[in-house]
């Protein structure tokens, strides 16, 4: 059971790291309304309840408490993985300030198609390791993760595209 959980994060970090493609557009984008970043606690919160919510009715999973750790651990990795991606890429022109760089230049934060695969690569691997011993159908456990995530990425995308309005 680890080596899948490994394999399948080795995995991750493999797509992550060869199959990106760089745009040097300095961006002219600029938020007219409210920047994603202000909405994103109340995303979290969404997220996480409706995650948490999911596993635990559809993927069997009793232990409550344990689930909201473990999606929320989950979703902070999630959160932070483009972050790493995006630091990693930045070496060649800032070196040791790479990580910082990544972090201070932005806003990175919006929800597009890339960025469902990016949660569904890193949080199925690891909310299915924590707890799949935890459940009685493992492969309802895996669907409840992959459905809750499209639901909540799809719903926080729009929701995004409601709130925030930006312009070229």
């Amino acid at each position: 059971m680890k080596e899948r959980f490994y394999n399948a994060v080795i995995f991750t970090f493999m797509i992550m790291l060869f199959l990106t493609s760089a745009v040097y557009a300095n961006s002219s984008w600029h938020w007219v309304t409210t920047s994603p970043m202000t909405v994103l606690p109340f995303a979290i919160i969404f997220t996480l309840f409706i995650e948490t919510a999911s596993v635990v009715r559809f993927g069997r999973v009793v232990n409550t408490r344990r689930v909201l750790k473990v999606v929320g651990l989950a979703n902070v990795i999630s959160f932070i993985a483009p972050y790493l991606e995006r630091a990693y890429r930045f070496r060649p022109v800032a070196g040791e300030l790479s990580l910082l760089a990544a972090f201070n230049k932005g806003p990175y934060y919006m929800i597009l198609s890339g960025y469902l695969f990016l949660t569904i690569a890193v949080e199925l691997p690891i909310v299915y390791y924590l707890l799949s011993k935890e459940t009685a159908n493992k492969k309802k456990l895996i669907g409840a993760i992959i459905s809750s995530n499209i639901i909540t990425t799809l719903l926080v995308a729009i929701c995004e595209r409601m709130i925030c309005i930006g312009r070229w």
